[in-house]
């Protein structure tokens, strides 16, 4: 099965990178679907040259595809390369940004896997992908077309979630009507909890302005980006955010990079909390959560969304409006999609041909300049 085409234009190549993906999507969900019982096979060895990389959730050994309830178990995953030969791996997980270039090894069995793997935006990945092509079998990233979709995060509705823009209406006034108050305790409005203050989002800037006409706080390591060192989240993480969820209305998901597809875990990890998220991203928010659950920043100016946030800060009815779709959704974090992505890896070794296939095009893919939006100009009007 061919994985790639040759590229003829950025656009059609973007185009059937993501029409020969979606095969192997089918295929890979086919056997998700309808595969019934144990599949006793040898045991797929896969490698991971690195287990800190950032974003990495799933874990290690055979128990990790045992903890997750994979369908099929017959898999381990390693990232000691001493274990055994290289070649005798069936598959190799490789991340781009911190290999920069294709590593030649040497006596690579014809039928072994390379896997793309990263869930960074372009700002974090080699310049040049180019000189990738041919050289990965799969893929495994956060974007749209992977071989193996690994998001961030996700929104699964219930059985009790609406099916109409009418339906969500009207659970949106039943929750006005229902007297649940989510403000109450709260004392403060808004929150970011900075890392990146030069990010390529400009989310800075956007901060810088927004603080002029509302009430901002900023948490920062050791007191960069004009913040304050109180919220550490490296230390103890659940402890901040339950100290962010108890005092603000409103938290800034701010991603570093405004890039198609790419929406982290700060957006999913606040959605689980009693806050609402003010993001600012590339992804198609309205795709993948449910309608008012986030304000959009990129929907107004700064001064405008600070008009609109004091506005919702003296109406406790019209901020719990935010909260209606609590009841009605599942909130699924990076460990629970690392558990599908793997699991489907680790089926797809077992029952899909291992035989040689190639992706091209990964450059104009991953990397064409309009996928992302590089320090937008955030105007104070």
């Amino acid at each position: 099965m061919a994985f790639g085409v040759l590229q003829e234009s950025q656009s059609q190549s973007r185009r059937e990178f993501s029409r020969t993906n979606e095969t192997m999507q089918s295929t890979i969900g086919d056997i998700r679907h309808h595969r019934k019982g144990y599949m006793t096979q040898r045991e797929m060895q896969i490698h991971q040259s690195k287990f800190e990389f950032w974003g990495y959730k799933f874990g290690s050994g055979n128990k990790a595809f045992v903890d997750a309830g994979c369908r099929i178990l017959d898999c381990l995953i390693t990232d000691n390369a001493s274990l055994m030969p290289h070649e005798d791996f069936d598959a190799i997980m490789i991340h781009p940004p911190t290999q920069n270039i294709p590593y030649k090894f040497k006596n690579r069995r014809p039928d072994q896997i390379f896997v793309m793997f990263t869930i960074e935006p372009p700002s974090h990945m080699p310049r040049n992908l180019k000189v990738f092509d041919n050289y990965f079998n799969w893929t495994m990233t956060y974007r749209t077309g992977s071989t193996f979709h690994l998001k961030y995060g996700e929104i699964i509705p219930l059985d009790s979630a609406p099916s109409t823009m009418d339906q969500a209406m009207v659970m949106r006034q039943e929750m006005m009507r229902s007297g649940i108050n989510p403000a109450k305790g709260k004392t403060k409005l808004a929150v970011w909890l900075a890392t990146n203050c030069n990010a390529g989002s400009n989310r800075q800037t956007y901060v810088k302005i927004l603080k002029k006409y509302a009430m901002v706080d900023i948490f920062s390591k050791g007191q960069s980006c004009g913040g304050r060192d109180v919220c550490p989240r490296e230390k103890n993480r659940n402890v901040c955010y339950h100290l962010v969820e108890k005092t603000y209305k409103f938290y800034l998901s701010f991603e570093n990079s405004i890039c198609e597809d790419y929406v982290t875990e700060k957006f999913f990890e606040i959605l689980n909390r009693n806050i609402v998220p003010v993001v600012l991203g590339g992804v198609d928010y309205a795709a993948i959560a449910p309608p008012h659950s986030y304000i959009n920043a990129l929907d107004y100016t700064p001064r405008q969304l600070a008009e609109y946030l004091n506005e919702l800060d003296r109406n406790d009815t019209l901020y719990a409006e935010y909260f209606w779709w609590k009841p009605h959704y599942r909130v699924n974090d990076l460990y629970e999609t690392s558990k599908t992505a793997f699991c489907d890896l680790c089926e797809a070794l077992h029952t899909m041909p291992l035989r040689k296939s190639t992706v091209e095009g990964i450059q104009a893919w991953y990397m064409e300049p309009s996928l992302c939006r590089h320090m937008p100009n955030f105007k104070d009007n």
